[in-house]
Order: C-alpha cells, then sequence, then structure tokens
C-alpha cells in the first residue's frame, strides 16, 4: 500500500540556523499538524539570498535563484506555511541592505503567490547590539574570513535591515518576528541549542490560528542523522558538481523532505 499523499506544505528558507535546528523544526512541523507535509527547505551554512556562497568546499546557489521554487509552481496547490530567515549573512559577503532586502521581496512576492503564511524573522538585533570588537572580529573571521565588514557597519546596516523588513512586510500582510536577545550566547547570530525550546515555537506561532499552539518536539539521534544524510537537488563539493533527485526522503505517513 502506497503511503499518502501531503496534506500540508512546509518552506523553509535560511542559512545556518535553519541547519542547526532542521531536525527539530521538522519534528515540530510534524508534531504540531500530524499530517502529511511537504517540505521544501532551502537551508546552508552561510547561504546567500541572492549569489552563490561556498563554506568549507561546498558551493550552492542563492535562495532566491534556486530550484525551489521551480518545483513548487510544477507540484500540486496545498495549504501552505513558509519561514524566511537568517537574512543577514548577504552583508557580510558587502551586499547592501538595498539589495539584499530585493532578494527577499522577490521570495516573499512568490510565497504570496501560493497563498502562503509567511513568517519572516528580523536580524537579531539585541545580540548585535551588544556586541564588542574583539567577539566580532573573532566571528567574522571564524566565520566570513574574506568580509572586511566593520562592527559599526554592521550595526548600522542590521538596523536598517530591520526596517526595510518591517516596510516589506506590512503590505503583504507577513509577520515579522524580532528575536529575543536570550535566545542567543557567546555567538551572536545563532540560537543555543538550550533555547531551542522556546525560540521556534515563538517564533512560528503565526502560522496558527490563536487557539492553537507549537507542539515542540526534539528529534531522535537516529532521524537527525538520517536528515544530516540527505543531499539537495544541486551543490558542488571542491569544483565537483552533484545532483540529487528530489523528494529525497518519503516517510511512511506521506511525509516528503525535498531540499535545494
Amino acid at each position: 500500500m502506497s503511503p499518502p499523499s501531503p496534506t500540508r506544505r512546509v518552506i523553509l528558507l535560511g542559512a545556518s540556523n535553519v541547519v542547526r535546528a532542521f531536525p527539530t523544526l521538522v519534528e515540530t512541523v510534524r508534531r504540531t499538524w500530524c499530517e502529511p507535509i511537504d517540505f521544501m527547505v532551502a537551508m546552508g551554512h552561510g547561504r546567500s539570498y541572492g549569489q552563490d556562497s561556498a563554506v568549507f568546499g561546498r558551493k550552492i546557489s542563492g535562495i532566491f535563484p534556486c530550484a525551489l521554487w521551480r518545483d513548487l509552481h510544477e507540484r500540486a496547490p496545498l495549504p501552505t506555511t513558509a519561514l524566511v530567515t537568517d537574512i543577514g549573512n548577504d552583508l557580510l559577503y558587502g551586499v547592501t541592505p538595498a539589495r539584499l532586502v530585493s532578494w527577499v521581496e522577490q521570495c516573499v512576492n512568490r510565497l504570496a503567490n501560493v497563498g502562503a503564511t509567511t513568517i519572516v524573522t528580523h536580524l537579531p538585533a539585541a545580540s548585535i547590539e551588544r556586541l564588542g570588537q574583539r567577539r566580532f572580529a573573532l566571528f567574522r573571521t571564524m566565520l566570513f574570513p574574506r568580509s572586511n565588514l566593520t562592527l559599526a557597519a554592521a550595526k548600522q546596516h542590521m538596523r536598517e535591515m530591520n526596517q526595510r523588513l518591517d516596510a516589506l512586510a506590512e503590505p503583504q500582510k507577513v509577520s515579522v518576528i524580532s528575536a529575543s536577545g536570550a535566545w542567543y550566547g557567546f555567538d551572536p547570530i545563532h540560537v543555543t541549542r538550550r533555547s531551542f525550546r522556546k525560540a521556534w515555537p515563538t517564533i512560528l506561532a503565526d502560522w496558527l490560528d490563536e487557539d492553537e499552539q507549537v507542539v515542540f518536539s526534539k528529534s531522535s539521534l537516529l532521524m537527525t542523522a538520517y536528515l544530516a544524510s540527505l543531499a539537495p537537488f544541486e551543490y558542488s563539493r571542491f569544483g565537483m558538481k552533484r545532483c540529487a533527485a528530489q523528494p529525497c526522503a518519503r516517510f511512511i505517513d506521506g511525509t516528503t523532505i525535498s531540499l535545494y
């Protein structure tokens, strides 16, 4: 007997925070709705919203140009929710706030065209505002070694980005969520794992009606390892191009996962 087809679609767009929390997000979504989910996910460490990026020898396209949008157009319509997060990486690549917001806006417009209930997250203002020069230089060198962005510019860009995201969201009726400074530790841009239980239900709450709640659920070690083994549609490793058919995972309840 074939598994049922997905009855709901969840689109996740982001970078390292989505990668780190992906198993938790998958289990939380499945527990919250208890129905077959079509996950379509564009994520990756250091992921850009509009241009190719490479981390640890792995090169991947920007989120806006990736194949997710082509596949979304070709799939049957479903009730859809979407998360647009991890928006700040491009600032470290020298992209201006205006250009970055234009990429995000095109993603949001495409989500609106399929009737998605979309959540956008601010850059983590409280965490970035309390950054000192030494900690900023350390993480810039570790995570974005080619960047020459200064701390003062990073803070100014962050403030401008959050203002632009607010302006973008209002006409689209998109929810914009501000990150709590308590979700971050020494690392200023990654939500700590101990904060997942508070952070992710707070971020995702606007997907649901007021009388519903996000059911937070951790992933098993086995499921975490399995999800980490999945390959996206297209990427290159040390110059060697690789492709993988999507969906790359199908579960017995009918849930599918496609990575881009």
